[in-house]
């Protein structure tokens, strides 16, 4: 999907639709986008600066931050974006930014690439850690099993060694 700049000079569009899966080229092996993302959108240009606001829905699967089962994560969101033509800025060398630079994108021709719009707020609408229920117990740190499912008394074998000494003396006390 992508935005034809040279029809915005006409007047402001708007797109609806999916955006392929194969298009948004997340490269990350643990999020997995599960149904095809629904975009709908206005792009508008306004003396040679290019404004795209809109929304997009999608499911992804990523791993429990916890056990690693697999989460689903809905995700809804609106964007708004700016862009310039690279033609209009000098991109080689020593630029310096200035304050509003860090919320201008730039496009190359006559298109914007809605799946790179897509793709930049699916990654930064992804949870930090995600878990697959608030009680979830992840996994056990010394058989790796998962311990939602299967309890285990690993906890009880292991001791750690700074507290050897510890223990002894709470089993001579409680004897």
């Amino acid at each position: 999907m992508r935005i034809d700049v040279r029809e915005l000079e006409v007047g402001p569009l708007k797109v609806a639709g999916e955006v392929p899966l194969e298009d948004l080229k997340i490269e990350l092996s643990e999020i997995q986008v599960l149904d095809q993302v629904w975009v709908g959108l206005e792009a508008e240009k306004h003396a040679g600066e290019v404004r795209v606001r809109g929304r997009f829905t999608a499911e992804i699967q990523l791993p429990c931050a916890r056990c690693l089962e697999p989460v689903r994560v809905p995700l809804a969101a609106e964007f708004d974006q700016f862009y310039h033509s690279h033609k209009d800025r000098r991109l080689t060398g020593e630029i310096e930014l200035q304050e509003n630079d860090t919320e201008i994108a730039f496009y190359f021709g006559d298109f914007i690439e809605v799946s790179d719009i897509i793709r930049e707020q699916i990654l930064l609408g992804l949870p930090m850690k995600p878990i697959c229920r608030e009680d979830c117990k992840g996994l056990c740190l010394y058989c790796g099993r998962n311990r939602n499912l299967d309890a285990c008394n690993c906890h009880s074998l292991f001791v750690d060694p700074r507290f050897a000494q510890l223990l002894k003396m709470k089993d001579r006390m409680s004897s």
